[in-house]
């Protein structure tokens, strides 16, 4: 079990509703009194969403939250607060209840997030039940020191559980009651899928379609016919689809095998009926017409660089420049160190805006895409397209890495 403590994530990635389940949940956190503490239990399968919804519901009200891993292991000293030796003086660590309460009451709303909240003994459930029912909890560990929420603020606790699961505990009966609403989070409709994972993983909506609908037939297979035992969620299709749109198509198959098949199949018999629907369904060729299709990648089916394509690019991307010089001359085009101006690439974007993103997928030979991901945890792709938001971060942040990109791939 691990525990982590959070403040406003930088992250842009959002939970996308299905229909207005994440509309609903805000207007009745906005309606609930203040002062009090208030319950949502969460339910569904897994990999439909249910922490990140919780997670953007926290940041809507730009409030921190706090993350709970439920575990038979999570002790009540984890989540209330513990002593700890240090340099032969102790020193009293709050745990995520006690820090909830003090941001509350110091923001007006704080956010607790339980994990698998079905997995929590019994004895932990009373310190969440208190705080649930009598809007405070004591420190049994620090002589019973009171933590209450002032009248002014709202604590919303938070818990997931996957229907059909089971945990090592089941919820008290007097625990359960204080959730005040039990929402189901399914898996989305077909299109609604597509869209969540085209516009979270950034690739092109045809790789989307083709990635769900192999899901949908999986997850039919386990839920239906029981001959799967995992499902293919759909936190898994949006990881694959981003996995394969920033990796060259010549690991497609390693992908495939590791990410789904691999993943899903627990026994030999349940990996061949995986790789059956796959195949039926044409699932790496349709895939890879996709990932080498030439006006998203100049790359071969070998994930080696295209020369023809390549001199085509820079060919392009020569005529544009010296077409925008002609008219606005070069000192508006390029600084006397020889790096190009961002007037040149705004009008670019706004008038040749396919031959820029073309140009600047050339950055994936000098493994730039991997560190924008790394850095600002962001896809570098948008529907299979270079994002303006990658280009202004290498304009911006890695000038000399964007120089010696021009210097490698030449365009005036």
């Amino acid at each position: 079990m691990y525990i982590i403590s959070d403040t406003i994530s930088k992250k842009k990635i959002e939970y996308i509703q299905q229909k207005d389940e994440f509309d609903y949940l805000k207007s009745l956190i906005d309606s609930l009194e203040k002062g009090n503490s208030a319950g949502i239990l969460l339910q569904g399968p897994p990999g439909t969403g249910k922490t990140l919804l919780a997670i953007s519901l926290a940041k809507a009200y730009k409030a921190s939250y706090y993350i709970i891993d439920g575990s038979p292991d999570l002790d009540r000293r984890d989540i209330e607060g513990n002593w700890e030796l240090l340099k032969d003086e102790t020193k009293f660590n709050y745990g995520p209840l006690t820090l909830a309460i003090k941001d509350a009451n110091d923001e007006g709303i704080a956010f607790i997030i339980i994990n698998e909240i079905n997995a929590i003994r019994e004895n932990e459930q009373i310190s969440l039940n208190s705080l649930l029912s009598e809007n405070h909890i004591n420190l049994i560990s620090k002589g019973f020191e009171k933590h209450e929420l002032n009248s002014e603020s709202k604590l919303i606790i938070i818990g997931t559980m996957n229907l059909g699961v089971i945990g090592i505990n089941k919820l008290q009966e007097s625990f359960e009651d204080r959730f005040i609403i039990t929402p189901e989070i399914s898996y989305p409709l077909k299109n609604k899928e597509i869209d969540i994972a085209t516009r979270v993983s950034g690739c092109k909506e045809k790789v989307a379609e083709i990635v769900v609908d192999a899901a949908r037939q999986i997850r039919k297979q386990a839920i239906q016919d029981y001959s799967i035992t995992k499902i293919f969620s759909t936190r898994l299709v949006v990881n694959f689809c981003m996995l394969i749109s920033l990796m060259p198509p010549k690991y497609l198959k390693h992908n495939i095998e590791n990410v789904i098949i691999n993943k899903l199949g627990t026994t030999t018999e349940e990996k061949k009926s995986i790789a059956m629907i796959l195949d039926g369904k044409m699932f790496e060729t349709k895939l890879k017409q996709e990932l080498i299709s030439k006006t998203t990648s100049i790359m071969n089916v070998e994930g080696m660089i295209d020369k023809d394509s390549l001199d085509q690019i820079l060919t392009n991307t020569k005529v544009c420049v010296a077409d925008y010089i002609s008219k606005y001359g070069r000192s508006n085009a390029v600084r006397y160190n020889g790096s190009i101006l961002w007037k040149l690439i705004t009008w670019m974007w706004l008038n040749k805006r396919e031959t820029l993103q073309d140009y600047f997928k050339l950055t994936e030979f000098l493994d730039l895409h991997t560190k924008y991901k790394q850095e600002q945890g962001k896809n570098y792709l948008f529907n299979g397209n270079i994002t303006l938001s990658y280009i202004k971060w290498l304009y911006r942040q890695k000038s000399e890495d964007l120089k010696r990109f021009i210097d490698e791939y030449p365009i005036l």
